[in-house]
């Protein structure tokens, strides 16, 4: 048995010029773009460290991609357990991501920083949910998700099938992963809808968030 029998997963990239938040680049260009990126991975691991406060049984994983583990460590802390991403695509990745956490017998929740609605009180919502239902999934309003998990009893073979022949980066990806989830028969609980900050418009729409912490 784990020490932990709940895990969070971040993923997120060390942070580069024009290689993150790319879509905000003509709008803010690349250092304001790389600015927003780093606020809102900020503003998510100080939502997180009031999740934890109260989860005792958490643990958290930063699966990252790009730099490496020293930089990774110099930019948001060596207080953190960290992990590369594998896979050939963002699917692949997310998918060897949670088959990490099932291995380890854990309900596994994997989040973006994308969404700063992502909060203490979902987060618990979301791990509640897995304690009846295989797949919990929060979509975003772009049409993809902003939180994926899984509880620790489904069976990985079916877990690695969510994220195969899916179209990423597309306004169907929600769909067809519930589409699959049915297909499979898998007890799913899907959150409410929030805002994933990937273009101009939903940079105004939480203008808030480009003054996180």
């Amino acid at each position: 048995m784990p020490p932990f029998h709940q895990l969070v997963i971040l993923f997120t990239r060390h942070p580069q010029v024009g290689r993150c938040k790319s879509r905000l680049i003509p709008f803010l260009g690349a250092e304001g773009a790389l600015k927003v990126y780093k606020s809102l991975v900020s503003h998510v691991l100080n939502q997180l460290q009031t999740f934890f406060a109260s989860e005792i049984d958490t643990d958290l994983i930063i699966f990252f991609e790009g730099g490496s583990l020293q930089k990774m460590q110099d930019w948001t802390g060596e207080k953190y357990t960290y992990k590369k991403q594998r896979g050939e695509n963002i699917g692949d990745r997310m998918a060897d991501a949670l088959l990490f956490g099932l291995k380890n017998k854990q309900n596994t929740i994997l989040i973006g920083s994308d969404c700063p609605d992502i909060d203490d009180s979902l987060l618990k919502e979301g791990f509640q949910a897995l304690i009846n239902n295989d797949l919990v999934i929060g979509p975003a309003h772009d049409g993809g998700y902003y939180l994926i998990g899984v509880s620790s009893d489904i069976n990985p073979t079916l877990c690695k099938k969510l994220f195969e022949d899916i179209q990423w980066s597309t306004d169907t990806v929600f769909l067809k992963t519930l589409a699959l989830s049915k297909t499979f028969g898998l007890r799913t609980r899907i959150l409410k809808k929030l805002h994933d900050i990937d273009t101009e418009d939903d940079l105004r729409h939480f203008n808030h968030c480009s003054h996180a912490e």
